[in-house]
């Protein structure tokens, strides 16, 4: 089982869904959010300054691409190169209602990627996520 995921999402309700049913399917003990790509870095600057216990960095990032102020592609540039010790390695998986080709193109090309699934992240969803994370 995980410990901690990071879900950056900034529709409550998705939030709350995603919350549901991480602990429904026992996929994980701890969600933290995030509501844009900008208060994700801030988190990681408090892990980074010790005013975020280390125990919270997450093992999973669940990143929206259609956010306010950052969004998902703009995040991952910024957290690949301003946090780098974090994002070696992080799976992520790219959660959208985005019917734009594009998006899943750069998804599927990006190596920090893990897969673009479609929200909600429902149980369908993470049956999906545990068997490609044991391919990772």
């Amino acid at each position: 089982m995980i410990k901690t995921i990071l879900s950056i999402e900034d529709d409550r309700g998705t939030q709350l869904l995603n919350k549901i049913y991480l602990k429904e399917s026992k996929f994980c003990n701890n969600m933290i959010e995030a509501w844009n790509g900008r208060e994700a870095i801030l988190f990681f600057e408090k892990l980074e300054k010790g005013e975020e216990p280390i125990e919270n960095l997450p093992e999973l990032i669940l990143l929206d691409i259609n956010m306010p102020l950052m969004g998902g592609w703009e995040f991952l540039d910024h957290f690949g190169t301003r946090f780098p010790q974090y994002a070696k390695g992080m799976p992520i998986f790219i959660l959208s209602s985005s019917i734009n080709p594009d998006d899943k193109e750069k998804a599927n090309s990006d190596s920090r990627i893990i897969c673009l699934l479609e929200k909600p992240f429902d149980f369908e969803q993470i049956d999906i996520a545990r068997r490609l994370l044991k391919t990772v």
